[in-house]
């Protein structure tokens, strides 16, 4: 079994290292965490359209839409729609 690590003067078990930078890294190493539809349903949100005019516009499920959007939430590491939109506009993912 591997041995624990230090991190900034703390013991960090490897296996929980992993974990943790196995969540940090593909945001930082790729320009974008998403995927081109998971983009364009960000977009959406960011001009103000709630998930019934999002499917219209896309014209998508209003089911697929939530999908989409939960997924957006987990990659960007973000609770709510409105700290995706900041959080994307301040990385220019678009």
């Amino acid at each position: 079994m591997p041995s624990a690590e230090t991190v900034c003067g703390a013991y960090l078990d490897p296996e929980i290292a992993h974990m943790v930078l196995g969540r940090i890294t593909p945001l930082e190493q790729s320009e974008s965490p998403l995927s081109p539809r998971e983009l364009e349903v960000l977009r959406l949100i960011a001009d103000g359209l709630n998930n019934k005019a999002i499917a219209e516009t896309l014209e998508i499920s209003l089911s697929t839409v939530k999908t989409h959007i939960e997924r957006i939430l987990e990659r960007l590491a973000v609770s709510d729609r409105t700290q995706a939109a900041v959080k994307a506009l301040r990385r220019g993912l678009f």
